[in-house]
């Protein structure tokens, strides 16, 4: 079954890597959407900040060997998502790296998902709707999300590079489509958690869609069709 996946993933890569550029005006400016002045995400800027103040004083290596581990983690999500049967996750005992190994043959998903999917953020907003209800103190569940956007943000930023060897598999430019758009995509969604949990995102998505039509009919009437 995964081959038939992998397939089907790796015959839709320049599909998928159009649409997301004809999507990336849209995705820009959906961002002004945002009511950043929210308490909210002030209390989102609280985590983010701290997670910085953490980021530039803790060792080095210690985050790096966090960032490895997040790494492999979102390969065998992806890949486990994709139905591949995981045959092993391994850190360097050095903290040079880490691999991971699965059957079947892969596909660009498993191969970049680390450079735009948000893992920890992502498991989080799984749980923050029930921390909301459990507890008063929202502040501390919102700095608690932003500490885990501010994560997502230094482990993407120090990990994408013209020397890593997954985006060099799947090519730069094609990794550079995906890397930057889905990385809008994501960050838009995180934003629109924060607004209005799983129904910001739902309304984030259709903002999308709107002005992605909006764009296609500006288009039409340019060419006088």
């Amino acid at each position: 079954m995964n081959k038939i996946i992998d397939t089907l993933i790796n015959l839709c890569r320049w599909p998928v890597a159009l649409i997301i550029l004809w999507s990336l005006p849209a995705l820009i400016k959906s961002y002004r959407y945002f009511n950043f002045n929210a308490p909210h995400y002030y209390f989102l800027g609280v985590g983010i900040v701290f997670f910085w103040v953490i980021a530039f004083t803790a060792g080095r290596d210690i985050r790096i060997q966090i960032q490895t581990i997040a790494h492999e983690l979102t390969h065998t999500l992806f890949a486990f998502l994709t139905l591949h049967f995981i045959r092993r996750i391994r850190l360097n005992p050095d903290g040079s790296g880490g691999s991971m190994a699965f059957s079947g043959q892969g596909n660009w998903l498993i191969t970049l998902a680390p450079y735009f999917f948000p893992l920890f953020a992502a498991f989080y907003m799984l749980i923050m709707p029930w921390l909301l209800a459990a507890t008063e103190n929202h502040w501390l569940v919102y700095a608690v999300f932003g500490y885990f956007i501010a994560y997502y943000w230094e482990t993407v930023l120090s990990q994408v590079h013209r020397e890593q060897t997954d985006i060099i598999k799947e090519g730069y430019l094609f990794s550079a489509i995906i890397i930057i758009g889905l990385n809008l995509f994501a960050n838009g969604v995180l934003f629109a958690f924060c607004s209005r949990l799983w129904s910001g995102v739902e309304q984030y998505t259709a903002l999308i869609w709107r002005l992605n039509a909006e764009q296609w009919q500006q288009l039409q009437n340019l060419i006088g069709v």
